[in-house]
């Protein structure tokens, strides 16, 4: 295996384990500071001291990642969809730049004969993360950001439901402190930097379908343009 196929190897593992260990790790970490104290949150802590402990908690908050991001995908898109708060990708006003037409062009340039196939969307930005490796480490980072901006916002909005069903319906499974902002706010909070991770997170998903054909044309194209114009040495 080459170096650099080692590196993009590691560099998609990382990328996986930490856009889901993180979301699970809020949502527990908020649960159990909510219901139990920073002291029992410590003791808890303390339970994985232990490396066979330490590898159960990571795996758990992983699976607990991906739960989020399924509960996103699943039910929190459609619901902030219906509600206006964030909306879906524009494939149709993606299709009118000019990076995504120009390399529509080079694609179908590249075919032979009179068969001449429509691609679709994401089988072009397929091609154009085959052919970049830069595209594809682009693509690869924004699709990170957004993952992981959704999976913490799922977090935070399940700790805001939690928080404001139990300040209504049962205060006791709280825990109580000494000085606390009112639950309004507290709830407000979470649900205010929740929906500002959601459009984060639509903002980079955007920035994943779209910028990797600027960057395979100027690739393709405009170093190609670049190199067929250089004279060769003398000899």
């Amino acid at each position: 295996m080459k170096v650099e196929e080692a590196t993009d190897t590691i560099a998609k593992f990382f990328n996986d384990l930490i856009g889901a260990w993180v979301p699970g790790a809020v949502l527990a970490a908020g649960l159990a500071i909510m219901h139990l104290g920073p002291l029992q949150l410590q003791s808890v802590f303390k339970l994985g001291d232990t490396t066979a402990a330490a590898l159960t908690f990571a795996g758990i908050l992983f699976a607990l990642g991906h739960a989020l991001l399924a509960i996103h995908e699943q039910a929190l898109k459609w619901l902030l969809s219906k509600l206006r708060v964030s909306k879906s990708f524009d494939e149709t006003g993606a299709k009118k730049r000019q990076s995504y037409e120009w390399f529509a062009e080079l694609v179908k340039a590249q075919q032979t004969g009179g068969d001449t196939k429509e691609w679709s969307y994401n089988d072009l930005r397929s091609v154009a993360l085959s052919v970049s490796a830069e595209a594809a480490a682009m693509g690869r980072r924004f699709t990170f950001i957004s993952l992981l901006c959704n999976g913490v916002g799922t977090a935070l909005a399940i700790l805001a439901f939690d928080f404001v069903a139990c300040s209504l319906l049962s205060p006791k499974l709280l825990f109580a402190y000494d000085h606390a902002a009112p639950w309004p706010v507290q709830a407000i909070l979470l649900l205010g930097m929740a929906l500002a991770l959601f459009k984060q997170g639509e903002v980079f998903y955007s920035r994943a379908m779209a910028t990797p054909f600027s960057i395979a044309v100027a690739e393709l194209k405009f170093k190609k343009d670049a190199n067929a114009g250089k004279t060769p040495p003398a000899s």
